[in-house]
């Protein structure tokens, strides 16, 4: 027979129920038990109970403020794995953040595109906002065909590639057809993570989100979920904002069935064929639109 006392709780993500059942484990507590205990040390302030939450802080948090700091920071800028192999010492690969320019690349627009999303007494002087979301969308595209060249120059192929795209130059003009084209500059920064390092740091690299630096500094971040947020330093050019990634309250488990917003890239590494989970992130405010004349015929 149900209990007529009983509460039922969805738990936002599988690391907090993973997080839970490690120190039911630890505590050897059931589930249950150790939520029941949890509540109840909550509301009151014996000191029993203020010790037992100490305790589970102190199983959740081991490493102390400043070191764990140093690490989030530390592999925001590089990445570390250690490579074991048979019967030679082990060494440490190190990939780091950086800085890339992509060369030049064209792109049109069709006529179906054309006539859906614009006029063309409005395109004499400037695109729609719908065309450059159209831009924008080839830009990201393009940006995935040309991640097996990027993870080609990092030294290593990391488990898990962010490509943020911090300025791209876009140059167009009209033809006599109806026609925008577009050449497209794309200057990125690119941040490679072996999944050792991202487990160890809590860093919810699933959610990295731009936002506006006032938005921060007024309303916060979700504090049920983020013990605080990181600004991923040259990952934009926008002056009032940039990506930010949250620090979890928990140890995130990187679980396969996590990456659904990721592009799954293979990639030939040495001796195996090795997934790269990549994702791309475009903000407007980093992508420039510069209408020029018609280039002469040759």
């Amino acid at each position: 027979m149900p209990s007529n006392n009983r509460i039922t709780v969805n738990l936002p993500s599988k690391s907090l129920y993973s997080a839970l059942k490690k120190l039911a484990q630890k505590t050897e507590l059931t589930l249950s038990g150790l939520v029941q205990k949890i509540v109840i040390a909550s509301l009151r302030s014996d000191v029993t109970d203020t010790l037992f939450m100490e305790e589970l802080r102190a199983d959740t948090t081991p490493e102390k403020a400043g070191e764990q700091v140093g690490n989030l920071t530390r592999i925001l800028h590089r990445t570390v794995m250690i490579q074991r192999e048979k019967h030679t010492p082990d060494k440490l690969l190190t990939l780091n953040s950086r800085s890339l320019v992509l060369r030049d690349y064209q792109y049109e627009s069709t006529v179906v595109g054309f006539e859906r999303y614009a006029q063309a007494a409005t395109l004499r002087n400037n695109i729609s906002n719908e065309f450059k979301k159209i831009v924008r969308e080839s830009l990201r595209d393009h940006t995935i065909k040309m991640a097996p060249l990027i993870i080609g120059q990092l030294g290593g192929v990391p488990d898990i590639l962010h490509l943020f795209v911090k300025k791209a130059v876009v140059q167009y003009y009209h033809d006599d057809y109806g026609l925008i084209h577009f050449k497209i500059r794309p200057e990125l920064h690119v941040l490679p993570i072996f999944i050792n390092d991202a487990m160890n740091s809590k860093l919810d690299l699933f959610q990295i989100k731009f936002k506006q630096f006032r938005d921060v500094a007024v309303n916060g971040w979700d504090k049920r979920k983020y013990e605080r947020l990181i600004l991923i330093d040259n990952a934009s050019t926008s002056r009032s904002g940039g990506y930010f990634v949250g620090v979890s309250l928990y140890t995130l488990d990187y679980t396969a069935d996590e990456y659904k917003d990721f592009y799954c890239i293979p990639i030939d590494d040495d001796s195996a064929r090795k997934s790269v989970n990549c994702m791309v992130h475009i903000h407007h405010r980093d992508v420039k639109f510069k209408r020029i004349l018609k280039p002469l015929a040759p």
